[in-house]
């Protein structure tokens, strides 16, 4: 058959992909299904065919997948911030780990590598700590949607968090609507509302709300009374910030902090670990899986009392501090300064005295710890991987470990085979960290050859 885009198939999804999509074959052709669960029938429409493959999209199901539930939000399939609240549970973490499996014997040539059964998340449902959400248009508030990820849906609920965000919403949403001010946009430049980012601390109840705009005139004042009126329509809401980015890049983080109300961070408590976390630091999101994830790192570094390890990439210090009382020195290195000094207060909170942050690219500021010869190196790099100078400066410093933190499978795998020459794998431990949603987070443990 002469497969083209327009066309209608009925295909058996036999598997997932690494990214969520489902994989069913037609005439020999591979066909990725979005919303097609393994197991199921269906009837998919075909968008686009390319050399070897094809994409389509489930339009109906004729056979439901023996791993399907009904989803718990009204807003899943259009809404882009979960994949998988149609999968069974266990059905997600089995996909995880043979993905994390598949992706390692393919791009790294480890097809034997041990690949644990995929470390189950506490909670499935109102894990977050942090949610970001978008502003669109005038004035859409929420997430952008599955498959027209360019535009924003104005969620009523979201399972990810719990209740209260779908209430400050609601609330920031109007707000901002009736000051007459658009979204900004980045092709242009112009307009002001850029993120809300929303915040809570398992450990105190404390709430954060960060709100992000461009840089257009006015949007200081307007921020201003939406704060004020924010704090005093919802006491539990501890803290507000506004902060200012005029880069084009959609990220929910500010380049400058223009004011705060009230108290600009949250203090968490990971593990043994207290954290001072401000309004642009990268923790965790799922603080009682974190906990986990740290105690599986430490696990895997051992334990050296008059050596030295290195925490690279360490945001906040969260996995520095759990490897302190293992290790003589810890030296957590990060290119956040703004993170530095959370990492330092995150420390203080938590009586440790044995851990130094540097502020520094991991990609150029290494030469300045070679000295100091590392017993285990670990590493947290973001879904591009690490840079390959902090490879290479691996390799010259050649530890006796390694422990590799990623959240993307597919760079995780690159990484790995640049340092096979001196490092053989010997384990790879998935952890759930994302639950509903195709994320992967795994970590691999090296040990010098």
């Amino acid at each position: 058959m002469d497969i083209r885009e327009g066309m209608e198939l009925e295909l058996a999804v036999d598997r997932l992909a690494f990214g969520g999509k489902g994989v069913a074959r037609q005439d020999g052709l591979v066909v990725f299904v979005d919303r097609g669960l393994p197991g199921a029938t269906v009837r998919a429409k075909v968008e686009r065919v390319r050399k070897g493959f094809a994409e389509a999209v489930a339009v109906e199901t004729l056979s439901p997948s023996p791993a399907a539930v009904a989803p718990e939000c009204p807003h899943f399939g259009v809404c882009g911030g979960c994949d998988w609240q149609d999968l069974d549970y266990g059905a997600q973490r089995f996909w995880k780990r043979e993905q994390v499996a598949e992706t390692l014997a393919r791009l790294a040539g480890l097809p034997d590598v041990p690949v644990a059964e995929t470390v189950p998340s506490p909670k499935t449902y109102e894990y977050r700590n942090k949610m970001e959400f978008a502003f669109a248009g005038k004035l859409h508030l929420g997430l952008h949607e599955r498959r027209r990820p360019g535009r924003v849906l104005d969620i009523a609920t979201c399972r990810l968090m719990p209740p209260w965000v779908s209430q400050v919403l609601a609330f920031v949403r109007d707000r901002c609507a009736a000051t007459g001010l658009a979204a900004f946009d980045a092709r242009s430049g112009k307009g002001v509302w850029r993120h809300l980012v929303l915040r809570q601390s398992a450990a105190t109840g404390a709430r954060l709300a960060h709100l992000i705009t461009g840089p257009a005139r006015g949007a200081g004042d307007a921020a201003h009374q939406i704060g004020e009126a924010l704090l005093a329509a919802f006491p539990e809401v501890t803290g507000f910030v506004h902060s200012v980015r005029r880069a084009p890049a959609a990220i929910a983080q500010g380049e400058r902090q223009v004011f705060a109300l009230g108290v600009d961070y949250l203090e968490e408590q990971v593990g043994p670990s207290r954290l001072h976390v401000s309004a642009d630091a990268f923790a965790q999101t799922n603080t009682e899986a974190a906990a986990g994830l740290y105690a599986l790192v430490a696990a895997a570094a051992g334990s050296a009392p008059d050596g030295v390890a290195w925490d690279l990439y360490c945001g906040c210090g969260g996995i520095t501090l759990a490897l302190a009382p293992h290790f003589g020195t810890v030296f957590g290195l990060e290119s956040d300064k703004r993170a530095v000094a959370d990492a330092v207060k995150s420390a203080e909170l938590s009586n440790v005295a044995n851990c130094i942050f540097k502020a520094g690219d991991a990609a150029t500021a290494l030469s300045d710890l070679a000295a100091t010869h590392p017993a285990v190196v670990v590493l947290d790099p973001p879904r591009s991987g690490a840079a390959p100078e902090v490879l290479s400066a691996l390799l010259d410093a050649a530890p006796k470990k390694i422990v590799y933190v990623s959240c993307n499978p597919g760079t995780l795998a690159r990484d790995l085979k640049i340092l096979g020459d001196l490092y053989a794998v010997t384990r790879v431990t998935p952890v759930d960290m994302f639950p509903q949603t195709a994320h992967i987070e795994a970590v691999a443990e090296l040990e010098r050859r």
